[in-house]
């Protein structure tokens, strides 16, 4: 299923179209708005402009089902965020060096 151009928007980093949807833990994730048979997320419309999205990579994920299409997520093609893991020594701070760079930092009196 192909979702209508107003239940698309435009993703702030390089402005092409995206359809978001909802994960199963509510979370909201962009992916590009045409079915993809390379896509490992499993999208499906559930009710007036709602779309929801599961991964079918995960272990013990259920086959693709009848009423679901194949979707990539926009994380994955955007050209914005390609050229930001580009930037050398950009992709490799994480989310532990910033940890552990702040309990390095002594405190101020």
């Amino acid at each position: 299923m192909i979702p209508t151009r107003r239940e698309l928007g435009h993703c702030r980093d390089c402005r092409r179209l995206i359809l978001w949807t909802i994960t199963d833990l509510n979370k909201r994730m962009p992916v590009d708005p045409e079915p993809d048979p390379e896509g490992n997320q499993a999208v499906w419309r559930d009710g007036p402009r709602i779309w929801r999205a599961r991964s079918l990579d995960g272990r013990g994920a259920p086959e693709l089902r009848e009423w679901e299409d194949r979707f990539k997520p926009h994380f994955a093609t955007c050209p914005a965020r390609q050229a930001q893991m580009a930037i050398p020594g950009l992709a490799t701070v994480t989310r532990l060096d910033d940890r552990r760079r702040a309990q390095t930092r002594t405190p101020h009196p």
